[in-house]
């Protein structure tokens, strides 16, 4: 079906009419609808037949979610900020972070700083599966609360992951070894402003982000200061998302300035 809805949205926007946007926006609607049942299913498939702690906390997230879904409370929380986007929301699927954390090669003595964790699945999901410390940063508050609740449910997650309700912008990165940043909705303002508080974190750490590598923004950027940090793309792949597909880059802090 999804293929037929494809080809539709295709034609219909080539004719750059309402029509074709109306269309362009139930293809996305649609297709996100189609992929979440889809990760799901393989989240239960994959995941909870090996864990069954794992597949407790994951379902008692989505249970707490089902009625008044993530992307409904983050929309009100930007609403009462006054943001012009109020569509900033966004989940990685857990299919797609293993395959990040494969790529990334995160393992047992890593500390894995997640700017911007939403519900927290993709946190859960680290300290099960890989075994690490995970620093897990959001702003609204609702996401965090809840997330607390389960960490005080567990004594292996209350040792393993760490909630932060605030701004990552202004978070002090500096014990990561791996920081993982979905922020596909940031702009260039927002995306120069955490380079330059990556600037006290250790040269090789690893930075994850999706849909544009760190370097394109440093070469685009109007701020000077910004020219001399680097950052070594040491893999790339595409990615599976709920929207569609994006390249997300595996970089690591560099401790030599730009070498062009």
């Amino acid at each position: 079906m999804l293929a037929y809805v494809h080809r539709f949205k295709s034609w219909t926007v080539r004719l750059r009419t309402p029509w074709g946007n109306f269309i362009n926006f139930f293809y996305v609607f649609l297709r996100s609808k189609f992929f979440r049942c889809i990760d799901f299913l393989g989240t239960v498939l994959r995941f909870y037949r090996k864990n069954h702690d794992f597949a407790r906390t994951d379902f008692a997230l989505i249970s707490e979610y089902w009625l008044d879904s993530p992307f409904a409370i983050s929309k009100r929380y930007l609403q009462l900020k006054l943001e012009p986007d109020v569509y900033q929301y966004g989940e990685t699927p857990l299919l797609t972070m293993e395959k990040i954390a494969q790529y990334a090669q995160i393992n047992v003595n890593d500390c894995v700083f997640e700017l911007g964790c939403g519900t927290g699945r993709c946190a859960f999901w680290l300290a099960y599966f890989r075994a690490c410390s995970v620093v897990a940063i959001e702003q609204i508050s609702d996401f965090t609360s809840f997330a607390q609740r389960l960490l005080a449910k567990s004594p292996f997650l209350s040792e393993k992951i760490h909630f932060i309700q605030g701004d990552f912008l202004c978070t002090d990165l500096q014990r990561a070894t791996v920081i993982y940043l979905y922020g596909t909705k940031m702009d260039n303002r927002q995306i120069e402003l955490l380079i330059l508080n990556l600037k006290n974190i250790q040269p090789g750490t690893t930075i994850i982000t999706v849909s544009y590598s760190l370097n394109e923004i440093i070469a685009t950027s109007k701020n000077h200061t910004l020219s001399r940090e680097y950052f070594e793309i040491i893999a790339q792949f595409e990615g599976e998302f709920f929207w569609g597909k994006a390249t997300v880059f595996i970089q690591k802090k560099c401790s030599t300035i730009n070498p062009s």
